[in-house]
């Protein structure tokens, strides 16, 4: 490591100089990505997702990124970098000739220790698992390096590798993975010693100053590397590829990673393109011939049918794809017994948009109708698929048909045709006078004889020989007069031919577009047609040839389409509708019916509401029908009202059915829209209502209600006397014959709980309600409040007697019995305080439980005396009263 150091600093000084060279585009850094974001978005085209298990190799945070910049640095121009030191240090200019980093020490890894001699320091890197979509997949890269060029040959050098391990590889390392960083052509790993300036230089770019080769006897040009001032390493290789030969659809495990060897003195690195590891793209199948949605048709025993396996719009042209595929488990036909297919796999190269695939189906003797078999793409742990249908087909018999004898015009020249059909398409055609098209010109007089040998793509053919026959051209006659007829029938054209049916009519209808009819073999035959119109035939083409004519006749189709004009009856039930039916100018005279029954003429009166059907006629039998519907007004009907509507003063009743707007009368003569405000609430009328079209109700003893919001107001509180009752006299809002019923609660409380003042008599204070029902049904209801005085619900006399003549003896308390339920004490005193009764514990009103006027078994002295009493109100109140009363002298 110190021989290292002393000639790193003896050469600083020589790359310092250089710096003041014009500055050129130099790379771009990213340290900010992290390790899934560089795979997925940047390394990777994953299209179906199926990498996973993504993470950085090694402690040094700065050791991966993202770069970018001009290819002629690197040589593409963007990617991932993988460093030994950190990787915005690859930023140039090549500034110094020992750039590097001490970063963390020691980082043993399981692979990289196999090929190192020494320990393995600074380890950079990523790995993760991927599952493949094609059998072969490759990345490009670029391996660089600061220990260029003067260490190339030494005892140990930075390393690096990308380790694959998974089905197929069977290597050195760690889980049976190999290195595939290789020398182009061979098996040697890719290295400082192993790719330099001296050993496959063919791969290697120097980047090194003039005076640095010259100190480090490096050999090399006379002018600086190409992109000293773009990046900082001293030497760097070409573009590389690595390719990985993979099973589809199984998983893999990959380790792309870097280290210094021995020391962390230099810095290494691998640029990685983007995009470059590539799992796969989509494709398709399709017949050659029909498109992606048409069948492949093989014919057994005949030329190959051809599959074409397409790229998908996601593939990268530049690139080999790899494509699987294979006939699916449920097809009828059987790959290898029926036909064959290739061998499942078949590569679309590089620049080309498909591949194909050769689809043979094997002959045999069995007539087994179509046979079907499906083609799938053979991936299936892909987000894509397609197929195809194969049907293997048994060629049918070749047919040749040629007219015998061969009939021919001289004086018209004519291509000759044969019938020709089953076998194989495409056809190929061997005349006798030499042709070899399918329908050969001729004029003037043919040989005796001619022949015709026909072949099909599987190699059968068939032989024709006939005599030939001279005819005239053929001529056709067509009526002069006029053909009528019924639109929508078939008319029938008489024509008059000659020559050898079946002959074929060129026409226009028109002036239109030339239409071909073929009619029998007879002299007069009948042309059936659906069309009017003028028809000119202007060439006929018999058996033998064919003639420009120009015949002509007309023909037409009448119809006296109809429509109809037509009024609704007026009023509901009312007979004044009319319908007047309209029709195209035919041959008259017209005949009329509806529904089937004769009308004088087109225009029919006092008709009711229904469907009719409309018919006409003419002289020439062809006739036109129409149905149509006539409708009533809805009838009227008589205004009615709601309860919301007799909660909104004024009240302005409305009627429905009929045709609005509507008027109303109650004496017959004079009408108004707004007649409500003349009426008087709680009178009846006999109300006549009229609609827009003249139709009139009568609505009969019609009770106009009086509108108001409340039908009953009441006082919020009457006062009552304990013991006593009073009268409650609510204001009616409305007359009394619109009100039905009403109802007091609680009923028990009034002498007449359905009348409308009643009297109320209550024990205490309570609120009572009252609910009105007026004719209608509506309902309205209002509340009061009885108050009871109750300030002294307790009486005791303030005098008595108790001389035994039988009036006003005791002293005894009285109250009303549904206030007060019991007396708990009563006591009685002299004026000095002196107790001289008590009594606990009764009902009120028992007048012999009171003081009878004794005291110590004495009568008691006249005067005046005070009491107390305590008592339990009905809703177990406790209260205390207390007074005076006076002992009359006996």
């Amino acid at each position: 490591m110190g021989l290292r150091f002393f000639f790193f600093t003896a050469l600083c000084w020589a790359a310092a100089g250089l710096l003041a060279q014009s500055a050129a585009p130099s790379i771009q850094v990213d340290p900010n990505y992290d390790a899934e974001r560089l795979v997925r978005e940047v390394f990777a085209n994953d299209r179906c997702q199926t990498i996973f298990n993504i993470r950085q190799i090694g402690t040094n945070p700065s050791g991966i990124g993202y770069f970018s910049g001009s290819e002629d640095v690197v040589g593409f121009n963007r990617g991932i970098i993988l460093s030994t030191g950190k990787v915005k240090d690859a930023v140039g200019p090549n500034k110094a000739t020992n750039t590097g980093s001490k970063l963390s020490g020691p980082t043993p890894d399981p692979d990289l220790d196999l090929i190192a001699n020494q320990g393995v320091f600074d380890h950079s890197g990523l790995e993760f698992d991927f599952v493949p979509l094609e059998s072969e997949v490759t990345f490009r890269y670029v391996f660089a390096s600061e220990e260029y060029c003067e260490f190339v040959g030494a005892a140990f050098n930075d390393i690096f590798g990308f380790f694959i391990s998974g089905p197929g590889f069977n290597g050195p390392y760690s889980n049976g993975a190999e290195n595939v960083a290789l020398i182009p052509g061979t098996r040697r790993p890719v290295s400082i010693n192993n790719v330099n300036y001296q050993v496959n230089k063919q791969y290697y770019l120097d980047n090194e100053s003039v005076k640095t080769r010259q100190e480090a006897n490096c050999g090399g040009g006379t002018t600086n590397g190409p992109r000293f001032q773009s990046i900082e390493y001293d030497g760097q290789t070409v573009i590389l590829t690595a390719t990985l030969k993979l099973q589809v659809c199984e998983t893999y495990h990959i380790r792309l990673l870097v280290a210094d060897v021995n020391d962390s003195d230099l810095d290494s690195a691998v640029f990685l393109e983007a995009g470059s590891f590539d799992l796969g793209a989509s494709a398709s199948l399709e017949d050659k011939n029909g498109g992606e949605r048409a069948p492949i048709i093989a014919y057994e025993g005949c030329t190959p049918a051809t599959m074409r396996v397409m790229r998908g719009p996601d593939s990268d042209i530049d690139r080999d794809q790899n494509v699987n595929y294979r006939v699916t488990k449920g097809s009828v036909a059987s790959d290898s017994l029926d036909f064959s297919a290739g061998s499942g796999t078949v590569t679309i190269p590089a620049g080309a948009t498909f591949a194909e695939v050769p689809i043979r189906a094997f002959a045999d003797t069995l007539k087994e109708g179509d046979e079907f078999a499906w083609i799938t793409l053979d991936v299936p742990c892909a987000c894509f698929s397609d197929s195809v249908q194969l049907i293997i087909r048994e060629p049918d018999t070749l047919k040749l048909g040629l007219g015998d004898p061969f009939q021919y015009c001289p004086t018209v020249g004519k291509r000759l045709t044969a019938d020709v059909s089953g076998g194989v398409p495409p056809y190929s055609y061997d005349w006798s006078f030499g042709s070899t098209e399918a329908e050969p010109e001729y004029s003037g007089s043919l040989s005796d004889t001619i022949s015709l040998r026909v072949t099909d793509a599987c190699g059968m053919s068939q032989y024709r020989e006939v005599a030939t026959q001279a005819s005239d051209p053929p001529n056709v006659k067509l009526p002069a007069n006029e053909l009528i007829a019924c639109w929508g029938e078939v008319e029938q054209i008489p024509v008059e031919l000659t020559g050898t049916g079946p002959f074929t009519l060129t026409y226009r209808l028109e002036g239109r577009s030339p239409r071909t009819v073929v009619l029998p073999d007879s002299t007069t035959t009948l042309w059936p047609v659906t069309e009017g119109g003028t028809y000119q035939v202007i060439r006929v083409d018999d058996a033998a040839c064919g003639t420009d004519v120009n015949e002509i006749t007309e023909v037409q189709l009448f119809k006296p389409v109809m429509d109809a004009d037509y009024t609704d009856p007026t009023c509901f039930g009312v007979d004044n509708g009319t319908v007047t039916m309209n029709h195209l100018r035919t041959a008259g005279p017209y005949n009329y019916r509806i529904n089937g029954a004769p009308v004088p003429g087109p225009t029919v009166d006092d008709l009711t509401a229904g469907t009719y059907l409309l018919e006409v006629t003419d002289s020439a039998g062809c006739q036109d029908t129409l149905s149509i519907d006539l409708f009533s007004p809805e009838p009227l009907q008589p205004v009615s009202y709601t309860c919301r509507d007799l909660r909104v003063p004024p009240l302005r009743l409305r009627a429905s059915g009929g045709q609005p707007p509507y008027t109303y009368s109650v004496d017959g003569q004079t009408y108004s829209a707004d007649i409500w405000s003349s009426l008087v609430g709680g009178q009846t009328y006999d109300l006549i209502i009229r609609d827009a079209n003249g139709c009139e109700l009568e609505q009969n003893q019609l009770f106009f209600p009086q509108a108001s919001r409340q039908t009953v107001q009441i006082p919020g509180i009457f006062s009552q006397d304990v013991g006593g009752s009073v009268q409650i006299q609510p204001n009616y809002l409305v007359p009394a014959n619109q009100i039905a019923t009403y109802s007091w609660q609680p009923a028990e409380l009034f002498d007449c709980a359905t009348c409308p003042n009643p009297t109320v008599t209550t024990p205490y204070s309570q609120r009572v309600k009252l609910t009105v029902r007026d004719i209608f049904g509506c309902v309205d209801s209002v509340a009061t409040n009885i108050a009871v005085d109750d300030s002294s619900p307790l009486y005791v006399p303030n005098a008595f007697s108790p001389d035994g003549d039988g009036t006003n003896d005791y002293m005894a308390v009285f109250a009303s019995s549904d206030l007060v339920t019991e007396i708990v004490s009563f006591t009685i005193y002299t004026r000095w305080g002196e107790l001289v009764f008590s009594d606990m514990e009764f009902p009120p009103n028992s007048a012999r439980r009171g003081w009878d006027g004794q005291f110590r078994n004495r009568p008691a002295s006249s005067g005046t005396y005070v009491w107390v009493a305590e008592y339990r109100l009905f809703d177990g109140e406790m209260r205390r009263s207390m007074g005076t009363t006076t002992l009359l002298a006996r």
